[in-house]
């Protein structure tokens, strides 16, 4: 009696990921880092300061060439 042979299931092969070789990807790979979100947090803080710096400035130079007008 002869043997019967299973029939294989035909699977499809999975798709392979690109390893992302872009220098895009790489990009956002270093802009997603902790260390940039803080830099970046950081420097927006300084950004904060220095517009209150400059309002702070503008409104005493007004106030003493008020004073030097009279």
């Amino acid at each position: 009696m002869p043997i019967k042979k299973k029939k294989t299931v035909k699977r499809k092969t999975a798709k392979r990921k690109t390893l992302g070789s872009t220098i895009g990807s790489y990009v956002k790979k270093l802009m997603k880092a902790p260390a940039v979100k803080r830099a970046a947090t950081s420097i927006k803080t300084l950004e904060k300061k220095l517009a209150a710096a400059k309002k702070i400035k503008a409104a005493a130079v007004k106030k003493a060439r008020k004073a030097l007008s009279k």
